[in-house]
């Protein structure tokens, strides 16, 4: 059983599965959106998502059951005058974990469906006695990140957050050996997010087997785990892009998110036609 010594800092787990990064992503017959292309002015851009699509992923630190996460296209909202993809990320600990390390997390992102940038972004993390809360307001016209205290930060066009940057990278065409990037912002600070493509793997999870791209996304700062090490993406080579597996260090040892159920979405504009 993993015990909490008194006199030893708490095991700081950033589980939500996103990147879950982060991150936490397809060929054919309508071109993927790249990092260094602009998308159509008008109209929403082809995704691999949209309202309704739903995950659900078990969390395992090491042997240990920990408890549960949701990702969910929930549906369309107005903010500031873009229509834009609501998304949302859970994590909450299980009975048993929570008597060891409670966690009760939610992030939220708004993501503009003409051009896939993030427009609003929100993290409320509950974690053992850690506890943040952030607010984030992307000004596309000023170029502005605006934080709740009225500090505004420039960023440059097509931003992404910690969570859209992860539904960004799903719509990508991907390639091993090849390397994305994209502008990023988190904690204060913009860098250029790197993805590296490792190549192909079949593996197996409670939702079933899968043939899936082998994606690393290299972080900057506090991302969706706080990790001193490598976070893995396994999406699926099919095309829906699924998260399937993520698995990430952290300081006190790792931790796997595998899918367990899925319900696909309507997309405004399909990426790929299903079932071709």
């Amino acid at each position: 059983m993993l015990r909490h010594r008194p006199g030893h800092p708490a095991p700081r787990l950033r589980i939500t599965p996103a990147v879950l990064g982060v991150l936490l992503l397809l060929c054919g017959s309508t071109p993927a959106v790249r990092a260094d292309e602009a998308p159509p002015a008008a109209g929403p851009a082809p995704t691999v998502y949209g309202p309704g699509e739903r995950l659900v992923f078990e969390i395992n630190y090491g042997p240990v059951n920990a408890g549960e996460g949701t990702l969910e296209t929930i549906g369309t909202v107005d903010h500031l005058g873009r229509t834009c993809y609501h998304v949302e990320s859970t994590t909450n600990s299980n009975r048993f974990f929570s008597s060891i390390y409670k966690v009760r997390d939610r992030i939220v992102t708004y993501i503009d469906v003409t051009d896939l940038s993030s427009a609003y972004f929100y993290k409320r993390l509950r974690e053992g006695d850690y506890k943040k809360t952030l607010e984030i307001s992307f000004d596309r016209e000023a170029g502005l990140a605006q934080y709740t205290d009225n500090t505004p930060l420039p960023v440059p066009a097509g931003i992404q957050d910690e969570l859209s940057a992860f539904y960004y990278v799903r719509n990508l065409d991907l390639e091993a050996g090849k390397d994305l990037a994209l502008p990023a912002h988190t904690s204060r600070r913009t860098y250029q997010m790197r993805v590296i493509v490792h190549g192909r793997e079949v593996v197996e999870v409670p939702a079933g087997k899968f043939d899936c791209y082998v994606v690393e996304p290299v972080l900057e700062g506090e991302g969706l785990f706080k990790h001193d090490g490598r976070i893995t993406l396994y999406l699926s080579a099919d095309e829906r892009r699924i998260p399937v597996l993520m698995r990430a260090k952290v300081p006190v040892g790792s931790i796997d998110v595998a899918l367990k159920e899925y319900r696909a979405g309507t997309p405004l504009a399909p990426l790929h036609p299903v079932g071709r």
